[in-house]
C-alpha cells in the first residue's frame, strides 16, 4: 500500500506539469494550416441550406438518364448556380466553389448513393482543386478528399476540368 501512494503521487504531478507546458508553437502551426473541407459540410450545405433539388440538372442532361454502372444504373445531376454558365457553355474551367452533385439509382430506381464534386482554391492543386465525396443516401460518408477511385476515372478528363458531362 504504502508503495502504491507515492507512485500515485509522482504520476498525478507529471499530469499536473504536462498540462503546464507551453502549447504556442503547436497553436500557431494550426492556425497557420488551410482547413480542408470535411465532406459532412458540403452535405449540410447542399442537402440542407440550398437543396440541390432546387438546382438546375446539368444543360443538357435529364432526370434519371441511363448510368455507365459506377454511379448507378441511372443518374441524375445537379449543378450549383455559380457554375451553370461554364456547364452550358461546355469545356470551361468551373469557377470555385462549385459543387455538382450526382445521384446514383439502381435498377429499381431507388437511389443508392450521393457524389459531390466541390471545387475549392488550394485544396489539390495537382487535380483542379476538386474534393470528391461519396455519401449513402442518408447522408453519411462514405469517403472524401482526395478519392483516388474518383480522381482516376476522372483524370481522362482532365482538359476539361476532370467533367464528363461537359466534355
Amino acid at each position: 500500500m504504502k508503495v502504491k501512494k507515492p507512485m500515485l503521487f509522482i504520476l498525478v504531478c507529471m499530469i499536473s506539469i504536462s498540462g503546464c507546458v507551453d502549447s504556442g508553437t503547436v497553436e500557431d502551426e494550426m492556425t497557420i494550416l488551410e482547413p480542408s473541407p470535411e465532406a459532412a459540410t458540403p452535405f449540410y450545405e447542399f442537402n440542407e441550406t440550398d437543396s440541390y433539388k432546387e438546382w438546375s440538372i446539368w444543360p443538357g442532361k435529364g432526370l434519371m438518364m441511363d448510368g455507365t454502372g459506377v454511379h448507378g444504373d441511372y443518374v441524375s445531376i445537379y449543378v450549383s448556380s455559380n457554375a451553370l454558365a461554364s456547364a452550358e457553355i461546355g469545356g470551361s474551367a468551373m469557377p470555385y466553389e462549385t459543387m455538382v452533385v450526382k445521384e446514383g439509382f439502381n435498377a429499381d430506381k431507388e437511389l443508392t448513393g450521393i457524389y459531390l464534386m466541390y471545387k475549392v482554391e488550394g485544396f489539390d492543386p495537382e487535380h483542379n482543386d476538386w474534393f470528391w465525396a461519396a455519401y449513402s443516401p442518408e447522408g453519411n460518408v462514405r469517403s472524401e478528399g482526395k478519392v483516388g477511385g474518383c480522381i482516376s476515372c476522372h483524370e481522362g478528363k482532365k482538359d476539361v476540368d476532370y467533367i464528363f458531362v461537359n466534355a
